[in-house]
Formats: C-alpha cells, structure tokens, sequence
C-alpha cells in the first residue's frame, strides 16, 4: 500500500509541473490586458504581470536605462511561442512601435531575444522575450 501511494504522490508531482520549479519570473494573478507604460499596447490574452522585472533585467543589462516592465504568459499562450511573441509585437505596431533591429542568443537554454523598437516620434523602446521549455515571459522598456 506504501508504494502505491509513493507513485501517487509522485505522479501528481509530475502532471502538476514540478510544484516547487523555478520559474524565470513571478506572476501576479492579475491577467494583464495593456502596457502601463503605455495604455495603448493591448497585450495579448494569456499575460500576466510580474512581480519585479528584475530577472529580466539580470538577462539583459543593458535595459537598466529603461524604464521596464516584466509579463509572464500562462496556460496554451506559453506553448505557442512564435504565435505568442508575433501577436505582442503586433500589438506593439498597433500603438505606434515600429521594429528597428532584433538580437537572439542562446544561454543555458533559454532563448533570450531583443527587439529595438522606435515609437511614431523616435523615442528607443524594448521588447525583451526569454524563452525556455514551456515558459515564455516578456518586458517592455521605454528609454528613461
């Protein structure tokens, strides 16, 4: 009886995703419908906002000269990660943010990808988008 609830509990950790995994960022659990940085980005459905942008400032240094905000993309939205990522830097096009360059790497594997972005009056903006497994998170930066 002791090893059937042993594999129990250790499948119900498996299908639970791990429980206590690390997670690139924190969400809170209010679902993130536009940018404060900008009222006019509507994010796409699925995005959270985190807690602190800081992880994503460790992965990108050179975005501490923006003011920056972090989002974490939940359920079917984190599995579709190039439908995800083209629907956010629609959204970025919608409120006036036009891609200027876009930079990929691959460290320890995750997949850390940065779009410069110019709004309608010239001003530098970020789409910062890490990648990894299952876990797709974003922030978006303004130069300050």
């Amino acid at each position: 009886m002791g090893k059937l609830r042993a594999l129990t509990l250790a499948l119900l950790f498996l299908l639970g995703g791990g429980g206590g995994a690390q997670t690139l960022l924190e969400a809170t659990a209010v679902a993130a419908l536009a940018s404060s940085l900008d009222p006019a980005v509507r994010l796409p459905a699925g995005s959270y906002k985190a807690r602190s942008p800081e992880p994503l400032l460790a992965r990108f240094p050179e975005a501490r000269d923006y003011a920056l905000e972090a989002f974490v993309a939940k359920g079917l939205a984190s599995r579709l990660h190039a439908a995800f990522v083209q629907q956010v830097l629609t959204a970025f096009t919608a409120a006036g943010y036009f891609l200027e360059g876009r930079e990929e790497k691959v460290v320890a594997g995750e997949v850390r990808t940065k779009y410069l972005l110019k709004d309608s009056l010239g001003r530098p903006a970020l789409l910062l988008v890490v990648r990894k497994g299952d876990e797709l998170v974003y922030g978006f930066g303004k130069r300050k």
